[in-house]
């Protein structure tokens, strides 16, 4: 993988002085962005193209190649492939399209390419995809519009569109990135590779990702639990509705799955999910500008009461309150602000109030013990010199000690002030809401990593496990035609995998639910013991806290009779008899099923 993405010399296969053309744009966008090594176009058609000297195919080239972009009809590809690995090349992008999202055909071409790159130590990158940026390598092999800016950023998508889409909105906003990864169709190198690869480099901080689908599912949550733990993840995962699943599916050729399981692992393996491309885009900002949040702190300073009130409002509802301003803060903010400012959290210093004031207020905020980030909002409103003020603020916020962020909130008048904040490389957002927003996303991303770093309280307790028991119980069911098991059958089960269960017997008469009562003590439950009724609740089947024998008995008559009345051709064994336990602190119920790409 390094070596596909820090070639010492790349050949452009399908390379073109034709404007406009993909091999073209390649060719443009290698030249342009400076790259030191070797450029080595591949047109048999051309002894010539943009100044480099050109080869009719790979074998011919007169130095060794570490990589290859590839941007010929995907029918060609097989044979191109063939010939880089005789020439020994590390991997391969395969811009051209074609391939398993347009049908069986498509599929055995692909499948055909796999099995070269395989047997000639291949990595391919594709097909279907608009190519990587390495900026730290000044390595644009992409025919993409634009190059991306350098940062730390790592971008990673499945959709070439998004891919443009986040390079126009990055340039605007001042954000860079260390990689830039188009996987396109991931025949080859999908998310788990370049999340194992980007984990493993200090120019990569952080790792943003649009994804349609994953391959490799069990190298994916290792290699995202391993990397999570260090350097942020997020991802916007599209194909929440099946009418998005299925436009995924014509996209990349692959089902997108059942969405709510991507929820659960991608929570547990560490990883910040987010539903729009907004929201992914004003987390990307978030990192690539400050540091992730500590804590659920936010303090909000406003010139005006209104956006105030809303940011209160957007934080309330992600389930986080402001932070509660101590008494020396109080007092600090009292000693400078009007008489009938908020004296609260939102910090509403009145649209009257002066540039120097609103500078004052986020000082004292910024190094206030009880904040944890830092949210300064302003609108068009009274006498305050909005520009004036984000000029301060940008000299200023860079010397805070918390994560500081800006929501300057208006339309034309305000634009010039958002341009100030993002040259100074200030997080800045438009609306209070979206700040809100990307602040909660990122401080829920450091309690999933929180929980990742949980370890279970150690216990003494040793599991003995009866495998063959189990085995045994389970075959017993199937053997009998059973679709599920008893309550009796159940606890046997646990019990042989070593979960400790309570004692249960099943009685068949009132007598002998009283016998078993007297012996495992009271208070004792009774609950309907029928294969037919599994929701024993329905029946008015299950009884507690029975402190008699007499109790027992009516109970074991009255739960037989609502049993019969609501299941007349039930097979009931009687009830089971168990004692009453104390009052749990959590009842955890546990659901189980096997999905076709988790398993």
């Amino acid at each position: 993988m390094h070596r596909l993405f820090n070639p010492k010399t790349v050949a452009v296969v399908g390379a073109s002085e034709k404007e406009g053309s993909v091999g073209f744009l390649i060719m443009k966008n290698l030249l342009d962005q400076g790259f030191k090594g070797n450029i080595i176009p591949i047109n048999p058609g051309h002894h010539q193209i943009m100044g480099k000297k050109s080869f009719a195919r790979i074998e011919d080239a007169d130095s060794a190649i570490d990589m290859a972009v590839i941007a010929t009809p995907i029918g060609t590809v097989p044979e191109i492939m063939e010939s880089c690995g005789t020439a020994g090349l590390a991997g391969v992008v395969i811009i051209s399209s074609g391939g398993k999202e347009i049908g069986l055909k498509g599929r055995q071409v692909e499948e055909t390419i796999l099995q070269t790159a395989k047997k000639n130590n291949l990595r391919i990158i594709g097909p279907n995809c608009l190519g990587f940026v390495n900026t730290g390598a000044s390595l644009n092999a992409s025919f993409a519009h634009l190059s991306p800016l350098p940062g730390k950023i790592a971008f990673l998508s499945q959709s070439g569109a998004v891919c443009t889409s986040v390079l126009d909105i990055s340039h605007r906003n001042h954000v860079g990135f260390s990689h830039f990864v188009s996987l396109g169709s991931m025949l080859d190198v999908d998310f788990a590779d370049m999340i194992d690869y980007f984990g493993s480099l200090n120019s990569v901080g952080s790792i943003v990702m649009y994804m349609e689908n994953i391959t490799h599912i069990r190298n994916f949550m290792s290699a995202a639990r391993a990397v999570s733990r260090v350097k942020p993840i997020i991802v916007l995962k599209a194909g929440r509705s099946r009418a998005g699943a299925m436009a995924a599916a014509s996209h990349t050729g692959a089902m997108a799955g059942e969405d709510a399981l991507y929820d659960a692992a991608f929570q547990r393996a560490g990883i910040l999910r987010v539903n729009e491309f907004e929201e992914l885009f004003d987390c990307t900002e978030f990192l690539a500008k400050q540091r992730r949040p500590g804590g659920s702190g936010l303090a909000i300073i406003t010139n005006a009461g209104g956006p105030g009130v809303m940011a209160a409002d957007a934080l309330s509802a992600h389930g986080i309150e402001p932070a509660r301003l101590g008494a020396e803060t109080l007092g600090q903010l009292d000693r400078i602000l009007p008489g009938n400012w908020s004296r609260g959290n939102p910090i509403d210093i009145l649209g009257d109030s002066g540039r120097d004031i609103y500078l004052k207020t986020a000082r004292i905020c910024a190094n206030a013990p009880e904040t944890d980030a830092l949210l300064l909002i302003c609108s068009p409103v009274g006498t305050m010199d909005i520009l004036g003020l984000a000029k301060a603020l940008a000299e200023e916020i860079k010397t805070f000690p918390c994560p500081v962020f800006t929501a300057w909130i208006g339309g034309v008048n305000v634009e010039s002030s958002r341009k100030v904040f993002n040259e100074a490389g200030i997080v800045t957002y438009d609306s209070a809401e979206r700040a809100v927003r990307a602040f909660k996303n990122l401080y829920q991303y450091g309690k999933h990593i929180e929980m990742l770093h949980e370890i279970p309280i150690r216990t003494d307790t040793k599991l003995v496990i009866n495998r063959q028991k189990a085995t045994q119980i389970i075959h017993e069911a199937v053997a009998a035609g059973e679709s599920s098991l008893t309550e009796t059958g159940a606890k046997e089960l646990l019990k042989s995998y070593g979960i400790p269960v309570n004692v249960t017997k099943i009685a068949d008469s009132e007598q002998m639910a009283a016998e078993i009562s007297e012996q495992i003590g009271f208070p004792v439950v009774l609950k309907i013991c029928s294969k037919d009724i599994l929701h024993k609740s329905d029946c008015n089947g299950v009884i507690l806290d029975l402190k008699t024998p007499a109790e027992v008995m009516a109970a074991y008559n009255s739960i037989m009779k609502s049993a019969g009345t609501f299941a007349p051709d039930a097979q009931i064994k009687g009830v089971s008899v168990q004692k009453m336990q104390p009052k749990a602190d959590y009842e955890l119920i546990i659901g189980a099923k096997k999905d076709d790409h988790f398993g």
